[in-house]
């Protein structure tokens, strides 16, 4: 049987590594052509978008999406990790913080800001991930990043913790925002829990435990068709006749579409679809749906990203 593709979203348990969560479906599916839109660190939990097969070949269009977190602060102790998995490495009176006190201190972490990277971190320099380093007691500086914090809300105020509901960028580091935040009042901080709660517009409600996927008969019908892996984009319906001149990689002109098919704007990126909304290729159309009908049959629409065959056409 020929392996389906797509996406399968995953609710990721406290104490597994996110290759562990890869290595799990590849047993459970039989695959090894599994992966990930993002790692979580083994102590937090939540959304985890797995690409299955060739869902992999969409992946450098998946992995920037923006995140939501819900995220638990301590503040008082350090550790070297910036999370409650570290070693501590200081202790010190938090005092007393108001909550009107701390909203102000979260005001200077909103917008683009300059993160510290974590020496325990996958971030890598000269091929070498920075965590290897750390662990062999190698003195570095990991440096810095920037990043995006579009919104930080309370979600609970007990204070030296601080519960918050954070949506960034991809690739922040939330325990360093729990660090920096610690510095600046002066009394350390780190990331106690974290939970990631949306990928895009995907939610972690919309997700299976590992437990239930376990559990599944039919663990393939817990994948999504790759037409949801990014609902943002237009499908764009291609003539079955040729579907193999678009797989083939053949100039993308007006013919191949669906008459009225095509109704998106000049430059966009857009997924072609067959009839039955398989995904065959990742293309930009570079005409405005304005002006398609009064292209001649031979003109190209655009270029090829990715050829994709989600439906295994080339493979029947």
């Amino acid at each position: 049987m020929l392996p389906k593709n797509g996406i399968m979203l995953i609710d990721k348990p406290a104490g597994m590594t996110s290759h562990d969560v890869v290595n799990y479906l590849r047993r459970k599916l039989t695959t090894r052509r599994i992966g990930h839109t993002g790692i979580l660190d083994p102590s937090a939990t939540g959304l985890m978008i797995m690409l299955i097969d060739r869902g992999t070949l969409l992946s450098s269009w998946l992995v920037g999406m923006p995140k939501r977190y819900v995220a638990r602060f301590s503040f008082g102790t350090t550790t070297d990790t910036y999370d409650a998995d570290g070693e501590v490495t200081g202790r010190f009176d938090p005092g007393q913080v108001g909550q009107g006190e701390f909203a102000k201190l979260l005001t200077k972490f909103m917008g683009k800001i300059e993160q510290k990277i974590p020496p325990y971190s996958a971030a890598k320099r000269q091929g070498r991930k920075f965590y290897k380093l750390a662990r062999r007691g190698s003195q570095f500086n990991p440096g810095l990043k920037v990043v995006e914090i579009k919104s930080i809300k309370f979600l609970d105020f007990s204070w030296p913790e601080v519960a918050l509901d954070i949506q960034c960028s991809s690739g922040t580091y939330v325990r360093s925002l729990a660090f920096q935040m610690g510095e600046e009042l002066g009394c350390g901080g780190h990331l106690k829990i974290l939970r990631r709660m949306e990928v895009g517009p995907f939610n972690v409600s919309e997700a299976i435990g590992l437990s239930d996927l376990m559990e599944s008969e039919e663990p393939f019908d817990l994948v999504r068709p790759l037409r949801e892996a990014l609902p943002m984009l237009p499908g764009v319906r291609i003539k079955e006749q040729y579907r193999g001149a678009v797989l083939g990689g053949r100039p993308l002109v007006k013919k191949y579409f669906v008459d009225d098919a095509y109704r998106g704007g000049g430059g966009e990126l857009s997924l072609l679809l067959d009839q039955d909304e398989k995904v065959l290729a990742l293309a930009r159309l570079n005409m405005n749906w304005r002006t398609v009908d009064k292209l001649s049959p031979s003109e190209i629409m655009g270029a090829y990203l990715r050829v994709i065959d989600e439906g295994h056409i080339r493979d029947k």
